[in-house]
């Protein structure tokens, strides 16, 4: 996984105009996807309270882009604005997002096995997979530390090729 590096050109003035619009919401980016071919912005949004957004939230922050689209020129005729929760399983993509899910449990696909010869206690019914679920102990800037039923790997980012939070529904509240 390569993790997300430093912004540039539009990309950087959306996630400033972003900023501007959440901190007048109350609200915090969680993550800003800009595919610049299609002129998609996705904006990922959460209350810094309840760590998700609803709805309304959503609303909200659709509804407040509106006059700067009318006003900034730089904006793409093409313009198309997502704005959405993180979601349950949202994905980690910067050393933030895994530092703040630090002790919850994670999916990670994985570029290549973990290696048996560095961790022989490593579970046999992991051994295989490349998609596994552990919980997250540490999240520094090279890697994670991860449990792995009870034995803890070192994994660098450059071996996860994808990462999730891990919800279990079962100690979800009403």
């Amino acid at each position: 996984m390569v993790l997300r590096g430093p912004r540039s050109g539009l990309e950087q003035k959306f996630f400033e105009l972003s900023s501007k619009i959440l901190n007048e919401q109350n609200l915090e980016m969680y993550d800003l996807e800009w595919h610049a071919p299609s002129g998609e912005l996705r904006l990922f949004i959460m209350d810094p309270k309840t760590k998700t957004a609803v709805l309304d939230d959503c609303v909200r922050v659709d509804r407040a882009f509106n006059p700067y689209m009318e006003t900034e020129t730089w904006i793409p005729d093409n313009f198309t604005l997502e704005v959405s929760s993180p979601g349950l399983f949202r994905n980690l993509t910067t050393v933030d997002h895994f530092r703040g899910v630090v002790g919850q449990d994670i999916t990670l696909g994985l570029n290549k096995k973990i290696d048996e010869t560095v961790y022989p206690d490593f579970p046999k019914a992991l051994r295989n997979n490349l998609k596994i679920k552990v919980k997250l102990v540490e999240a520094n800037d090279e890697g994670l530390v991860i449990d792995a039923k009870g034995v803890q790997v070192n994994v660098p980012y450059t071996q996860i090729k994808k990462a999730n939070l891990e919800t279990d529904f079962n100690n979800l509240k009403d």
